[in-house]
């Protein structure tokens, strides 16, 4: 095994980006590779910062965060705990050590002679000797990446660079490494490499019926809108394959290769189209009933090639169902029949040997299971049991597995399950956080999505001199969002993937001494704190639907205060703490209701023209609210009587992104690509901006405001880039 190494327990093996001890295999992102073996050329040495970006990234600028999470990544290659470290130590404000053995794996004497044997360190001091030495030892020439680290980590260049923003209103996730026990034949078969490196961000791929092309969404860097591409694999550069302005989504080729279904969506309609794949005349098949549209809806065509499988909503509070288009005819008929109140079927998937449907199923958002059907009106089966957020879904070639993406685990990953059922195995192909796989039909080829982010929580003066006046309190490469200030103004409460799993955390005011209070796996979130600042109240799923749970400010056991078939989000207290408001669909559309805050009686409904996310006025004389699905915030009195809007704001992907504070109304707005927070005078409707942010705002997020007004806090998704992925070898 020439060029391998060993560290600690671990064996390395750098030319295929991978790492194994006792059966167990680790895949590493190449970039994360390169980390750990500077590292290695200087075990017990301090590397610093600087001298890191300039060995792994020599002609590129990247920022802070992209080391760390690289760092990240290879401290959980090495279960290491960065508060007690046995393999990577960090040095404050200087850079890291690597403190475990290493040592050279020498190649195999040709002729039965014997070799030098390199020598298992001991301790720091031995490890730095041998990290020195390594290239001296008689007869062992060391890996070229390694000769590589040793030569570069002596030199000085610092480099200070950024990721590329990312405006698309999802999410993206860093993909470096993912450890798997399971398929270890398949894990040494396949090879990976990236397939597009492009400034921006590339998105859900779909691979051509014969495995030679990809066609993707590519929202370039400083757009808006996301286009459809086109790339050959023996070719760089992609075509670009359609000419719209508005949004473009969800490409889908047509069985014999000749055509590509793709998504538009504007502020007016969301239209599904066809165009040749070599280029040409797009063709509108198809303009939707409701103009809602999610990024990951999905489109496929029937075996046949003569019709579209895609996800339709009659009314925006309806649930999603899949329907069959007849391109020929036009005409349109129901496949599926999702639970009244559900949030619906989507991700549509055709079998390749065109005889099943998979999809995805949920009651809500966050939360959905994979159901199989034979095609074309089969009884839907369910496959998964454990209603988890999945992104992408996708066929094995020969028709017998299907990969989909989810957080069953924590980050967002790939993973396989039988189209019989049965338990889902980690893939180990892709990373940990990688999304919307793709798998060719012929070729044994495998496309997924892969990136990094940056999200922070930021606390902006609204007294200052001018809108630059902000501080960062919080910042990670998994999403910490939905910030609440506790009415003391010392703590905020807030809800972070940090930990694997979105989770309630608090920290003080100032980003300092962040605690983790649930660890239930269930997707908590919109944390609201009780005005005497004992509890905060927020909202999650352990069994499908989501409800309402109350915790004490200091952590504790969660205690649920809503429960039933239907889903409760987004909670706030009356002033006296006496009930918890919240928006719910179980009257069978989305409404405002309100329930004691120790749980008992029943809810009541508050609205009855729609609802969702609902404030009390400080005087306990109004109730502010926004509609679901509408852009808009409304007012009512507590006493009764009837609602009017007071404010265009906010977006309807950022229901959430406004609060209350003194007399006024603060929300989100936005004016082409800029999004500002504006104060609103609720009796005259008149708007002020306050703040103008600088990135796109965290959807659904939630802003808050210190206590004595002078500071919002609020959520940014600050820097992100996306690429594609290609596995060869894939089964």
């Amino acid at each position: 095994m020439r060029g391998d190494y060993r560290i600690g327990e671990w064996l390395i093996h750098p030319a295929i980006n991978s790492m194994e001890r006792d059966g167990e295999t680790v895949h590493l992102e190449p970039k994360v590779m390169q980390v750990l073996l500077a590292l290695a050329a200087e075990a017990g040495e301090v590397v610093t910062r600087e001298q890191l970006r300039s060995i792994v990234w020599p002609d590129v600028f990247v920022g802070e965060d992209v080391l760390i999470r690289a760092i990240s990544e290879l401290r959980r290659a090495f279960s290491d705990d960065p508060r007690v470290p046995h393999t990577i130590q960090t040095v404050p404000k200087v850079g890291y050590r690597l403190i475990t053995s290493v040592s050279v794996v020498l190649p195999e004497p040709p002729n039965g002679l014997s070799a030098p044997v390199a020598q298992q360190t001991d301790g720091i001091e031995s490890a730095r000797t041998d990290a020195r030495e390594v290239g001296s030892v008689p007869g062992v020439v060391p890996p070229p990446a390694l000769q590589k680290a040793i030569g570069a980590s002596r030199r000085f260049t610092v480099l200070w660079g950024f990721l590329l923003v990312l405006a698309l209103g999802g999410a993206v996730w860093g993909v470096f490494a993912v450890r798997t026990n399971h398929r270890p034949a398949r894990a040494e078969a396949y090879t990976s490499r990236p397939l597009t490196t492009y400034p921006g961000s590339e998105l859900q791929p779909s691979f051509s019926p014969d495995g030679s092309a990809v066609a993707f969404v590519w929202l370039k860097d400083g757009e808006r809108q996301g286009h459809i591409y086109v790339k050959l694999l023996g070719s760089e550069a992609p075509a670009r394959l359609t000419a719209g302005t508005a949004e473009e989504l969800n490409p889908a080729w047509s069985p014999d290769g000749r055509w590509i279904a793709f998504v538009r969506h504007d502020d007016v309609r969301t239209s599904i189209l066809i165009t040749p794949a070599i280029g040409g005349s797009e063709e509108l098949v198809y303009t939707l009933p409701t103009n809602h549209v999610w990024e990951y809806g999905g489109l496929t065509w029937t075996p046949d090639g003569k019709g579209l499988i895609f996800p339709e909503q009659t009314d925006p509070q309806a649930p999603s169902v899949l329907v069959e288009l007849s391109i020929q005819g036009r005409t349109v008929r129901s496949i599926t029949s999702p639970p009244k109140g559900w949030d619906g079927d989507w991700t549509p998937a055709i079998s390749p040997d065109g005889t099943k449907l998979a999809f995805v199923r949920g009651p809500e958002g966050s939360v959905y299971d994979i159901y199989v059907m034979k095609f074309p009106d089969g009884a839907p089966q369910r496959i998964t049991n454990d209603g988890r957020l999945i992104v992408g879904l996708t066929w094995s070639s020969d028709s017998s597995e299907l990969i989909f993406a989810s957080n069953r685990s924590g980050s967002i990953s790939l993973w396989r399950v039988s189209a019989h059922g049965g338990t889902p195995e980690h893939e180990p192909a892709g990373g940990d956080n990688a999304y919307s796989p793709s798998i060719a039909k012929q070729g044994n080829r495998l496309v997924y999505s892969h990136g990094s982010a940056t999200w922070s929580i930021l606390a902006a003066d609204l007294n200052g001199k001018g809108p630059e006046i902000e501080a960062e309190i919080l910042t990670s490469s998994e999403q910490d969002a939905s910030p609440h200030v506790s009415p003391a103004g010392d703590k905020i409460a807030f809800q972070s993937w940090r930990s694997g799993s979105q989770e309630i955390w608090t920290a003080k005011i100032d980003g300092s001494n962040p605690i983790q209070l649930t660890n239930g796996g269930a997707s908590a979130g919109s944390p609201s704190w009780s005005h005497d600042g004992r509890h905060i109240a927020f909202d999650a799923r352990p069994a499908s639907f989501a409800h309402i749970y109350v915790i004490g400010a200091d952590g504790g056991a969660p205690r649920p205060v809503t429960s039933g078939n239907y889903n409760d989000i987004v909670p706030s207290w009356s002033v006296d703490d006496r009930w918890i408001y919240f928006g719910s669909n179980r009257s069978g559309s989305w409404q405002v209701w309100k329930i004691s805050s120790d749980g008992s009686g029943p809810a009541q409904q508050v609205t009855v023209g729609g609802g969702m996310v609902a404030i009390e006025s400080a005087d306990a004389q109004w109730l502010y609210f926004t509609h679901y699905a509408e852009q808009g915030l409304w007012r009512r009195p507590l006493s009764g009587g009837p609602e009017r809007k007071i404010f265009d704001g906010p977006p309807t992907g950022n229901l959430n992104y406004w609060t209350l504070s003194g007399v006024y109304a603060y929300s989100l707005s936005q004016q082409g690509s800029q999004f500002t927070l504006q104060r609103i005078d609720p009796e005259t409707g008149r708007a002020q901006v306050v703040y103008a942010l600088k990135h796109a705002p965290t959807p659904f997020a939630g802003i808050s405001l210190t206590p004595d007004g002078k500071k919002v806090i609020f959520a940014e998704l600050d820097r992100a880039s996306s690429g594609l992925t290609l596995v060869e070898h894939f089964d």
